[in-house]
């Protein structure tokens, strides 16, 4: 089971990865990242992340 307290807001990935909040959101609404809705707001797993992370690598 995911628990709350580990999943990141939009915000929070953006940052941490160097990016504008609207593109985190561009890619949950392309399908490319796996978000929860949770209160009319999207959380996003760190292991989800992580799997996107690898398939872009693997593009390169």
């Amino acid at each position: 089971m995911i628990q709350l307290d580990q999943l990141l807001t939009s915000k929070q990935v953006a940052e941490a990865w160097g990016v504008r909040e609207q593109h985190i959101n561009k890619l949950r609404r392309r399908g490319e990242l796996t978000a929860i809705g949770i209160g009319g707001a999207y959380r996003y797993d760190p292991k989800d992340l992580q799997k996107y992370l690898e398939r872009q690598k693997g593009k390169n």
